[in-house]
This record gives C-alpha cells, structure tokens and sequence, in this order.
C-alpha cells in the first residue's frame, strides 16, 4: 500500500514482513495503520508492508477463524 487513503478499516491484508493475513482496524498515522490477527494483541505496521490480501488468503483466513472459535 502506498497511501492510507487505499485503506479500508475492517479488511483483511496480506502482512509481507509477517507472512499473514491480519484485519485492519484503523490508523495510527499517515504511514501506519493498527492491525489484528485472531486472538492477538492489536499491533501497528507500516503501510509499504501490507498489501490486500487475496483469495485464497483470505478463505484460508476465515477457515482458521472458525477453527478457532469451536
């Protein structure tokens, strides 16, 4: 991503430097945003590092989710 306007609070995207998927939850600045992963601490991160996240990402995502919750 490369400006905090592309982003959209409650999306699901893909975290390069973690290599997972995590919801965005709102921003910090003009370069970060908060973002979330199941049960997890909330966490800010740098734009340049997320991108949306695709298909796949996220229906494996949502599975895990569901796991998670039984």
């Amino acid at each position: 991503m490369r400006s905090i306007k592309e982003i959209r609070n409650g999306s699901l995207y893909y975290n390069e430097r973690r290599n997972q998927v995590e919801r965005v939850l709102g921003t910090v600045n003009s370069q970060r945003v908060w973002t979330k992963r199941h049960q997890q601490k909330c966490d800010e991160e740098r734009l340049k590092n997320l991108r949306l996240a695709d298909t796949n990402e996220v229906d494996s995502y949502v599975k895990e989710s569901k796991l998670q919750s039984v």
